[in-house]
């Protein structure tokens, strides 16, 4: 290995070391009661075995902190080592319990009976049996009161996955006891119902094995239940010390007692979800046989008999210079299915991990079971394809004839797809209406009509009736405003009032010696001689720009 390899492997290293493991469900702030002094769990979801006295130590009076009645639930036997009463907490759905607290009956100052210890039994649908609670020491005795009147608040280690939940009077020798209590957690919402494995292997004095696991051992194979996996606590560093520190921490497995096969783990939820990333914590104590897995598998199904499409691959980065455990996260791509299995192979002898979680969502509507799928041909439906989500690189959430969800949506997008025809319509119109608009108007490029193009010669122009003149006009010159032809006197000025003295002319008729008369108007031009005017000549302007003809 080179120096820069193993620079760039050490930043890698570092930056995976230095992620916090991410889960759906924040262990650290589900310590919340869930309702048994606030009254959130009502009445109706509060059973007892017996009770002594019904009105007066009902189940109903078992809530902490309360003084109604007796002040507490009181079995109708007393408490021994085989005890068998009971007061039961039904939740409906699926919750995370981290604690549980116990109060005796202090009754006003007349009560004097507590529960020095107890026991805990719970149960969830995927079990379909009770079970009883055993903490990380394998003990499964609680310790309860020392008095009638403080609380005693126990922290399960490790928490539990339960919907409904039952105390257990405990005493070594018989005696009458009451109780108040209160549970506290939060609701479970990574969704996961159970897991199945094989059962971790021995090395040595230490055992890897899932010793908080609460479903069916069958050999090593466990089955339908949960255990340290999805227990929210992270194991030590080493894990030697887990043994001496909290019993158990890591579940393992060995190379060479699986072929070389990988390891198998199967996650059933409680629906079908939306899958964005599964978070593996694992070791790499490459020094003592322990690395990260080098390769990792992901495959969904929808009934869990069948696993289609193509399996999201993980390549791990082999990491010999840091012995840190990591959160290795692997990404998804939004598959959907209601079981997934992880495969994950071995890069050395061992395998450890301790917690695994998943960041999903539920999605709704009718997918196609594999008992659905064609037999012969093997060729799976359309939508059972879009289901498997061949293509890892697209979001594929298909829910099949869901005639509500489905025709809401398409509701929404031919509503959508109108709106935008009427808009395009209304923009192709108005785009028509002004080039017409634009066409009709007149404009000085336009050309106008020949008729008024032309005009005849303007005073100041000489006249004359010769065809020869018939063709000539003078341009049309437009102007903004209307003008007043100008007056003939500005071109045939009158002349004085006193004639000028006579003086010898060559000739001298009758025209020449008669008198000058003011409205006489002079001939025209010979006919042979054209008016110097051209078509292209302009009209002249005198000061004033008063207008005086060509």
């Amino acid at each position: 290995m080179t120096l820069e390899t193993e620079i760039y492997a050490f930043v890698l290293v570092t930056l995976a070391a230095s992620l916090p493991h991410v889960g759906a469900v924040d262990y650290s702030q589900c310590i919340a009661p869930l309702g048994m002094e606030s009254g959130l769990i009502k009445d109706q979801d509060i059973s007892v075995s017996s009770t002594f006295d019904h009105k007066y130590v009902g189940a109903r009076h078992a809530r902490i902190r309360t003084e109604n009645e007796g002040g507490a639930w009181c079995p109708q036997s007393q408490a021994d080592p085989d005890t068998k009463e009971w007061i039961e907490i039904d939740l409906h759905s699926v919750h995370l319990i981290t604690a549980t607290e116990t109060q005796g009956r202090f009754g006003n100052g007349q009560g004097v009976e507590y529960s020095e210890a107890y026991k805990l039994e719970y149960y969830r649908p995927r079990l379909n049996k009770w079970i009883r609670y055993r903490a990380e020491t394998n003990e499964d005795v609680l310790k309860g009161n020392i008095n009638t009147y403080l609380e005693s608040k126990t922290v399960l280690s490790p928490p539990i996955l339960v919907s409904k939940l039952r105390f257990l009077p405990f005493s070594l020798h018989k005696r009458t006891v009451c109780m108040r209590v209160e549970v506290y957690g939060c609701k479970w919402s990574d969704g996961i119902v159970s897991y199945s494995m094989p059962q971790g292997d021995k090395r040595n004095s230490w055992e890897f094995y899932d010793s908080s696991y609460d479903g069916h051992w069958d050999g090593e194979k466990l089955k339908y239940g949960l255990g340290q996996l999805t227990d929210g606590q992270i194991a030590p560093d080493d894990f030697k010390l887990s043994f001496h520190e909290s019993g158990q921490g890591w579940v393992g497995w060995r190379n060479d007692t699986r072929d070389n096969k990988p390891v198998e783990i199967i996650f059933e939820f409680d629906k079908i979800r939306e899958f964005t990333a599964v978070n593996i914590y694992t070791n790499n104590q490459f020094t003592k046989e322990v690395q990260v897995f080098n390769e990792s598998k992901v495959f969904f199904s929808i009934g869990g008999k069948r696993y289609k499409g193509e399996p999201i691959t993980y390549d791990s980065f082999e990491d010999k210079i840091m012995e840190t455990p990591r959160n290795v996260s692997i990404k998804l791509h939004h598959r959907v299915g209601r079981f997934v299995k992880v495969q994950l192979y071995f890069s050395s002898r061992w395998i450890l991990i301790s917690e695994v979680s998943f960041e999903s969502s539920p999605v709704t509507g009718n997918f196609s079971e594999e008992d659905d799928l064609p037999e012969a041909s093997k060729a799976p439906t359309d939508d059972f394809v879009a289901l498997s989500g061949r293509d890892n690189t697209k979001k594929v959430i298909s829910a099949v004839n869901n005639q509500s969800g489905f025709g809401q949506y398409l509701g929404i997008m031919v509503g959508l797809f109108m709106v935008l025809v009427v808009f395009l319509v209304a923009v192709v119109s108005y785009v028509l209406y002004q080039h017409r608009r634009y066409k009709s108007s007149p404009r000085p490029s336009q050309v106008p009509d020949k008729a008024a193009l032309y005009r005849p010669p303007s005073l100041g122009h000489l006249t004359t009736t010769s065809s020869d003149y018939a063709d000539y006009a003078e341009p049309l010159q437009r102007s903004q405003t209307s003008r007043t032809p100008p007056d003939r006197q500005l071109f045939f000025p009158k002349p004085p009032l006193v004639p000028p003295p006579s003086e010898q002319h060559y000739a001298a008729t009758d025209v020449c010696k008669s008198e000058y008369k003011p409205q006489f108007t002079p001939p025209p031009p010979p006919l042979s001689t054209p008016p110097p005017v051209r078509l292209l000549r302009q009209p002249r302007y005198v000061s004033g720009r008063t207008y005086v003809g060509p």
